[in-house]
């Protein structure tokens, strides 16, 4: 079965962003990888940085047990300072991956998307976007190669991004997908914590309440979060005719597709 490696800068942000389409993956039989660039350390309102370590990793492992992926897999850079780790660097640590695991296909965030305030998120998707495009080129990092690994043609990679731009790619995550991907994110307790007490104290500062959201406690974010899932998966599946969708802009083969003619090249069994 084909392979998947998803390159994030920290734990949920595969799950938000292409939750339902890896869960869809999954039951396939795809083989899916996760990769994060950092220790997700900073990510709390109420816990130490000691007891942040190591849980958000453990935090993603559950997760995904429940969404079936193969691996997930750690660069433990600390969390928020990723610019300070060079570019080429980074690079390289995912040229590693990616000629080791030989995927099919790249799941990143868009380096093109606007809007991206988190430094992490920006780092990581200028070098998996690098990686996945020069990983066939022997004479980048060809220490791995001398290791024993050999260049890879990434053959897709599909963009992900809070802002999207020229989205090409709907998937449907209606049914299990879509309850799979809520799941998943319930595994990571300590985020979806911070996730409902940062939306708390923006509304905080506004000159209007929401007392719904306001008036609970973050450790009850269940509700909050189902909702603001479904919310956003039914607002994109509207524009497909799906119940709940996600999209993503998908770039496959070089752009080389619009070589094949006019009948075009099937779509892919998800």
């Amino acid at each position: 079965m084909p392979t998947v490696l998803v390159v994030t800068a920290h734990g949920d942000d595969m799950e938000f962003f292409a939750g339902g389409t890896i869960s869809k993956l999954c039951m396939l039989g795809y083989d899916v990888h996760l990769l994060m660039a950092t220790d997700n350390a900073r990510g709390t309102f109420e816990l130490s940085a000691e007891q942040m370590f190591g849980l958000r990793l453990r935090e993603a492992e559950a997760a995904a047990k429940v969404l079936g992926l193969r691996s997930v897999s750690c660069l433990d850079y600390p969390d928020g300072n990723l610019c300070d780790t060079p570019h080429t660097t980074l690079r390289g640590q995912f040229m590693e991956a990616i000629r080791r695991l030989r995927p099919d296909i790249v799941f990143t965030f868009d380096p093109w998307a606007p809007y991206e305030g988190h430094p992490d998120h920006r780092a990581v998707s200028w070098a998996a976007m690098e990686a996945a495009s020069f990983s066939h080129f022997p004479l980048y990092y060809p220490e791995q190669l001398a290791a024993g690994l050999a260049p890879f043609y990434v053959p897709e990679t599909y963009f992900f991004a809070k802002s999207p731009i020229d989205v090409n790619r709907p998937v449907d995550v209606s049914g299990e997908a879509i309850e799979r991907k809520i799941a998943a994110l319930y595994c990571y307790d300590s985020q979806m914590v911070l996730t409902l007490a940062d939306v708390q104290y923006a509304i905080q500062s506004a000159p209007y309440d929401v007392p719904e959201v306001t008036g609970l406690d973050p450790h009850d974010y269940r509700g909050f979060i189902d909702n603001r899932v479904r919310t956003t998966a039914r607002i994109i599946g509207k524009k497909y005719g799906f119940e709940y969708g996600e999209h993503f802009r998908r770039v496959r083969w070089g752009g080389t597709e619009r070589m094949a003619g006019p009948g075009g090249v099937p779509e892919e069994g998800f």
